[in-house]
Order: structure tokens, then sequence, then C-alpha cells
């Protein structure tokens, strides 16, 4: 079987996406299946941890002209830093400044952002591709949604097309003047395409309840994953309870404000928190605190050997009762116990996934309940009691490995293929 993905999102851009089709892609080959991709022509990125499957084929195309020249101011400046150390220091910050600025701009005025501008140049290599080669399948990754724009045309060719959605177009975060176009194009999706692949059956049941029951024979949910080969073995004891956090807070939703008021409440117990990612905007909430660490971001690899190595994992669900991090499969592939904040009003995937796998505790986003439980839970670290979490279901963690994932995916392509 042969299958053509079409992947803004791929190493060695530093995403959520890129890591799910690496684990994927790597995975899918390795199950005899052929996998080509057109992704954009992005530099390579030293910071990339892990390394792509010889055996899948990828085909570069240039990402437009407003990318593409940020890519290329990019490696001019760090060509100058290299000459110049101190003047030239100044210039790559007004430069990344007001990149960003336009950027931003471009961003509200482009649909659905400036991204987008890679549609003329992936849709001709599409159709280069599509005339020199013969594909069982067409795959349009999501986000951003110009890999959907671009599959579109595969159906012209009566290729079979699947949408890997993840979460739907129109969310309640979505710029309120696009909203409806979301939904326009949401709807065209749902009508055009073969199979639609979504992250949870939450999203099913939204996209259901939107545009009809007799569309849900044509999806499937295939979750994140964690690689197969996270390993298992009896973890060394920390001087003091260390708990950890690996991803991004948000103002809006993620936001740890009762998670800091929590923290400043446990007199007595001895504990250190390594918070990692771009969060030094959230520092001011936990001013005073002992033992906090904002370590700033690390690599996804850096990110897993931490995740191994903590005592405690904290994860804060979304608001949305849809949406459910891909961090948390992370965290259930370290061994390491996880303490689930749900701040949904409603149902909550990652909540759901805890309590199944009885990989943690969940508590809701109430500083005296997260207080309680940590308070709980480090008791039962401290004497050594039912640590770490021997009831967990191994089981059911296993089927969430990528390799799980692949399989589910290639049994899913081998039928639309026929």
């Amino acid at each position: 079987m042969k299958v053509l993905l079409i992947a803004y999102e791929f190493p060695p851009i530093l995403a959520a996406q890129s890591l799910r089709w690496l684990h994927l892609a790597n995975e899918l080959v390795a199950q005899g299946v052929q996998i080509e991709v057109i992704c954009p022509d992005i530099a390579p990125n030293p910071a990339f941890p892990l390394l792509l499957d010889r055996r899948v084929i990828t085909h570069r195309v240039w990402p437009g002209p407003f990318i593409g020249l940020g890519e290329y101011a990019a490696k001019r400046a760090a060509a100058q830093g290299s000459v110049s150390e101190g003047a030239a220091s100044a210039a790559p910050s007004l430069l990344s400044r007001a990149y960003g600025i336009a950027r931003d701009l471009l961003n509200r005025v482009v649909y659905p952002d400036i991204r987008s501008e890679w549609y003329f140049f992936a849709r001709k290599k599409l159709k280069q591709l599509l005339a020199a080669n013969r594909y069982d399948i067409v795959l349009s990754s999501h986000e951003p949604a110009v890999d959907i724009f671009v599959g579109f045309h595969a159906k012209k060719a009566k290729l079979p097309w699947v949408v890997d959605l993840g979460d739907p177009l129109l969310t309640p975060y979505s710029p309120r003047w696009r909203r409806g176009i979301d939904l326009r194009v949401e709807r065209r999706v749902m009508r055009h395409a073969d199979h639609v692949v979504v992250t949870d059956d939450k999203v099913i049941e939204l996209l259901v309840e939107r545009h009809g029951a007799h569309l849900r024979e044509r999806m499937s949910t295939i979750s994140q994953g964690f690689p197969a080969s996270a390993p298992a073995e009896q973890k060394s004891a920390n001087a003091s309870f260390s708990i950890c956090f690996t991803g991004n807070f948000y103002s809006d939703f993620r936001n740890p404000k009762q998670l800091a008021e929590a923290l400043r409440t446990l007199q007595g117990v001895d504990f250190t928190f390594q918070i990692i990612g771009n969060n030094g905007r959230f520092k001011p909430l936990f001013e005073g605190i002992q033992g906090i660490e904002f370590l700033g971001q690390k690599n996804h690899r850096e990110c897993l050997e931490w995740q191994r190595r903590a005592d405690l994992l904290i994860n804060i669900g979304n608001v949305q009762n849809y949406q459910i991090p891909g961090k948390i499969y992370e965290y259930l592939g370290s061994g390491t116990p996880i303490l689930h904040i749900q701040t949904s009003e409603s149902t909550d995937p990652g909540a759901t996934l805890i309590n199944e796998t009885q990989a943690g505790v969940v508590v809701t986003n109430d500083s005296q309940e997260i207080a309680v439980a940590l308070k709980q839970l480090f008791s039962q670290w401290q004497h050594q009691l039912h640590w770490p979490l021997p009831s967990r279901n191994e089981e059911l963690i296993q089927s969430h490995t990528w390799t799980s994932k692949a399989n589910l995916y290639r049994r899913l392509l081998s039928l639309l293929a026929k």
C-alpha cells in the first residue's frame, strides 16, 4: 500500500503534529506501508530530537514568499551573528520582532493563517506526484488547514482521501470573524472526505451533532500515543518529592492559578516542582513558593526523560470537553503517577483516560482539592505505600503506544484502499 501524506507540520518543525507524524510514519513503514510526504522546505532544526525513518520519502516544497523570506532572513541573521557578536546581536532581535509583528498581522488577513500561502506550491507538487506515481490513499493532516485545502485536489484524481482532522475546524477559540467560514469549510470536509480521523470520541459526537448522524460510519478515533520503547524499569528514589509539568500554560485555558495557590499551602512537604515549557509569563503566580523551578523549553527527548525521573506529573485538562492533550499519552508511557486537574465543567476525556488506566488521581480545578490530593500523594510516596500506583492497567496503557496506533491506521487505510 502506497500512501501520500500532506503535512505542513512535519520534521524538522517542532510541533505536536510533527511528532505525531514522525511516530506514525516510522511505525507505518516498519509495518510495510510505503509513505511519501509533501511538506514545506524548512531549514533543518538541530533541536528536533528524533530521527525520521529513511524509508519515508519526503517531497519538500517552498513554504511561500513570507515564510520563505523569513527563513532566508533567519539564516542571514545567524551568519551575521557568527561574524560580529556585539552589533549583530541587536539586529536579529529587531528583525525577529518585525517579522513577528508582520506575521501576526497577516494571520488576521489570510484565512486561516499565513501558512496558507503554501497552498499554491504544494498543490502544484501534488499534481506532479499524482501524474507520475500511483498512490492508494491521499492523507491530509490538520493543522494547519492548508493541508486540507491541498488534499481536496486528491478527489479530482478519484483517490480515497482521508483527513486526519484531530480537532474540529470550528472551535471556541476560533476568531469571531472567521467562525462562519470555519463551519462552512468543516461542512465541506465532512461531505467530501472518504474518511475522517479524530483524536477523541467526543469529537465524533460533536461533528455528528453539527453535520448529521449519517457521517458517523465515516469517522474513526486514533488518538495520540507514546513510544513503545519507553522504559519501565524501577525508578530511583529522589531526595525530595519531585513534581514535574511539561508543556505550556495558557490564561484562558490550562491556567495554573489554582495549582499555584495549592502549592503555596503545602507546609511540611519537602517538594520540588520543575516547570518545563514556555511559561515565563506565569512566574508571578508562583513567586515566593519554595522549590519552584522554571526550566524553560526542552526538546522532546529531554521532556520524556524529566517525566520518567519525576515522582509525580501534573496535567491540567483543557476547558473544551472534546480535547485531550497529547502530553497525557507521554505521561502514561513514563510510568510516573499523574495528578490530573480537570477544568472542564462537563466531561473531560483526559480525566476519563486517567481513571480508566488507573494511572493517577483526578481532581477538579480547586486549590483546596488540589492541595489535599498533593498531600495524600506525598504521604504515599514518603512511606512507599502503593507507590508508584501498582493498580495501573498496563494492558490498556500499552494499547496507546505509537505501534498500536499505527496498526489501527494501517488497517483503516487498507480497508479504504480496496
